[in-house]
């Protein structure tokens, strides 16, 4: 197709329409304070998957997020945020569900979502990444749109027990207990909602045919649409890491996290 001529007569007429397009997409809804980059979201708290998280509970009055990086390397760059940039903050099409969920369904869905993304180790020396060889070099070994991790409640991830045994939920992350029989408002994507990468079937053991019933809230517009909302009202955004969970122990997770890292993304 590159030696095919481009039709004018086509293009002229389809002008203004992409002329609207390109205004909209270059609208300024924001600004962001510093540059984050997903990346960041696999290797422990990070300012980007935060900042997704935090403004999803901001959107409904929801106990628990969950979220995953939709680009395993996208950047956004400090400075003003434009609805294009939205599309690498999120880059795929939902709506934003809350759903009733007790608190061991929560663990469970986090169990199953870690069991994608990391190893057991059994020496220091171990991978901590799930990673296979494409040919090409070192990567996930399952899609990482599925690596879901949580804000409003604190917790570790021991990768040295066995798959479905990792996740510890110490507290809400406001302070109070977190209690296994309790039923939370718990906000995600209608992907995963909907069943999506089977965390909460699979995982959790929710019944797809179930999970309707537990959904309390769908957001009007896409999710995307909400996010933006929220950051035109926020006006300026300064998204940190929330240090509300973390790969155990330290002793063995940081140097492994540090090596996986230079392999997934070079010297990022």
């Amino acid at each position: 197709m590159k030696s095919t001529p481009i039709d004018e007569e086509f293009m002229a007429h389809f002008a203004p329409q992409i002329d609207e397009v390109n205004q909209w997409v270059k609208r300024p809804i924001g600004t962001l304070a510093t540059t984050i980059n997903s990346a960041d979201c696999f290797f422990g708290n990070s300012a980007f998957g935060d900042m997704i998280l935090d403004l999803t509970l901001r959107v409904q009055d929801a106990d628990i997020a969950f979220g995953a990086p939709l680009q395993a390397d996208a950047t956004l760059k400090k400075g003003v945020i434009t609805v294009g940039n939205m599309f690498d903050l999120y880059r795929f099409e939902n709506d934003l569900y809350i759903l009733n969920l007790t608190g061991e369904e929560v663990r469970k869905h986090l169990e199953m979502s870690y069991g994608l993304w990391i190893s057991t180790m059994k020496s220091p020396s171990d991978h901590i990444m799930r990673l296979v060889d494409t040919g090409k070099g070192l990567w996930f070994e399952k899609p990482t749109y599925n690596f879901d991790s949580a804000a409003g409640i604190d917790y570790e991830v021991d990768v040295t027990k066995p798959e479905g045994e990792r996740v510890k939920i110490l507290r809400m992350s406001n302070g109070e207990p977190f209690d296994e029989a309790k039923v939370y408002r718990v906000a995600m994507n209608s992907y995963r909602g909907n069943g999506g990468g089977e965390l909460l079937t699979r995982g959790a053991g929710i019944p797809k045919a179930e999970l309707q019933k537990r959904i309390v809230y769908r957001s009007p517009t896409q999710m995307r649409t909400e996010l933006m909302k929220v950051i035109e009202k926020a006006g300026t955004i300064n998204p940190k890491a929330g240090h509300n969970w973390k790969f155990v122990p330290e002793k063995w997770t940081k140097p492994a996290l540090a090596r996986d890292r230079k392999l997934l993304f070079g010297k990022k």
